[in-house]
């Protein structure tokens, strides 16, 4: 593995003293007399490691630490000086300094201080090279955040992934919590260790704690001979994902807190407990606390689940993931049907920015998939949304068509009205009288009728 290096001193044969200590064949080490020097190396080479002269000339080298850390975070730094204090070491620490060094150090203690950083840097790769090919094995969907929204999102399912906490996700049916709990186990320190997923709401109440927490051998008639491990269990070391968290009877959700509180479970019919190290994320796409006041779901399991909340706003609210979720979702399916989709047609894009998506990810998805079934060109176009009836794929919860009205001495709001109507679905079917009609639920022969009455002009060579 090489690592790039860079010494950032003002004096040229400092520089080129610690380059000599410490490169080697798998070390690229640069040198910087001058702090702009330094960050044009910093712009054009992958550097890992920084050794950074406490005084420089132009400036102080804490001050130059605290832009590293800002722009650069992944990036170890050593502070070397001269003037070497207790006060300038604990300093450059809390600044994030990695490590702390005089110039007038042995040279194999220098290379030690080097050696034990790059170590470090070493290590940190691997897991993320690891990390990385684990998520690509689990074949786990990438997460679209192109709106502020989701960016924020993001950015707190990360610092949670970081510690054990419970993570709690809410959010509408369809928007994607079930990725976001993968998001959070990949992210985690627990990534190469099972990832268990159950539907609270999928399996029946008689058989859900079974599932859960397994059995003993003859537990009840019909017990297997040798006993069954259960879902907590088989998630020993990673995360354990309770969807509808909301749909757990209660009598099972005192097990479930006690699970949370000790790590410790019984199957059903043991006499000795187990031990179980596991994280745990739940989701749900109802209000729980209107379920505790109604006494659906315990008070106290509540509180233990609610530490860490991650809300997943409706894809109505995040307009500006629509359309690359669909282009995301078609080189997908391009995949998976053997198509070659590359485009969406420009008054299909606006179809599709301006629908509700009551069912949020998963409906824009199942529209996708349902237009390109049949797709055989390049574009996917407005038509292909519709049925042959002119009815759309899918039901929408909002409107395609919004009234500016403003009522006004002699003027006739109804025929205003119509007039708007007749222009917005115009517009919508690209000019295309038949699905005009269609939409507006008329006989084209009456279209036609209000586009002569309005004076309203269809385009140019456009179906008549």
């Amino acid at each position: 593995m090489k690592f790039d290096i860079l010494i950032l001193d003002d004096e040229r044969i400092v520089c080129n003293s610690i380059k000599r200590i410490i490169e080697n064949e798998e070390r690229r080490v640069h040198t910087a007399t001058q702090v702009a020097e330094a960050w044009n190396i910093l712009e054009n080479h992958p550097i890992d490691l920084i050794l950074l002269d406490y005084k420089l000339v132009e400036t102080d080298g804490l001050s130059i630490l605290k832009q590293l850390r800002e722009e650069y975070p992944d990036i170890l730094v050593i502070m070397i000086t001269a003037y070497g204090n207790i006060d300038i070491a604990v300093e450059a620490m809390k600044l994030g300094a990695y490590d702390f060094i005089q110039k007038k150090e042995e040279p194999e203690f220098i290379r030690f201080i080097v050696q034990r950083a790059l170590d470090n840097l070493r290590l940190k790769k691997e897991v993320e090279a690891l990390r990385k090919s684990t998520i690509e094995s689990s074949q786990m969907a990438e997460i679209v955040c192109v709106s502020p929204a989701m960016q924020q999102l993001l950015q707190l399912a990360e610092e949670y992934a970081k510690s054990d906490t419970t993570v709690l996700i809410t959010g509408e049916t369809g928007t994607g919590k079930n990725l976001l709990a993968h998001f959070v186990h990949y992210k985690s320190p627990r990534f190469s260790y099972p990832f268990v997923c159950i539907n609270c709401a999928a399996i029946p109440r008689e058989l859900l704690e079974s599932e859960l927490f397994g059995y003993e051998r003859g537990a009840f008639t019909g017990a297997r001979q040798k006993g069954k491990m259960g879902l907590i269990e088989r998630a020993n070391g990673g995360t354990l994902f309770l969807d509808e968290i909301a749909e757990m009877p209660v009598e099972l959700q005192s097990k479930l807190l006690h699970v949370l509180e000790t790590g410790e479970f019984f199957r059903i019919g043991a006499v000795e407990p187990i031990r179980v190290n596991i994280r745990v994320i739940a989701a749900t796409n109802t209000d729980l606390r209107e379920r505790v006041e109604n006494k659906q779901f315990r008070l106290d399991l509540y509180y233990r689940l609610n530490i860490a909340t991650l809300h997943i706003p409706p894809l109505r609210e995040r307009r500006e993931d629509i359309l690359p979720l669909a282009k995301q979702f078609i080189q997908e399916l391009n995949r998976k049907l053997g198509k070659n989709v590359n485009r969406i047609a420009p008054d299909a894009e606006r179809f599709l920015e301006t629908a509700d998506w009551p069912g949020n990810v998963r409906e824009l998805k199942n529209l996708i998939e349902r237009a390109m079934l049949l797709k055989k060109d390049s574009v996917l176009c407005l038509e292909d949304f519709f049925h042959p009836s002119g009815s759309p794929l899918r039901p929408t919860g909002e409107p395609l068509f919004t009234l500016h009205l403003a009522p006004q001495e002699g003027k006739n709001l109804l025929q205003e009205s119509q007039k708007q109507l007749v222009q917005q679905a115009l517009e919508i079917a690209g000019q295309n009288r038949t699905r005009a009609a269609q939409l507006l639920g008329i006989p084209r022969t009456s279209l036609n009728f209000y586009i002569q009455k309005f004076g309203i002009r269809s385009g140019k060579n456009q179906p008549a």
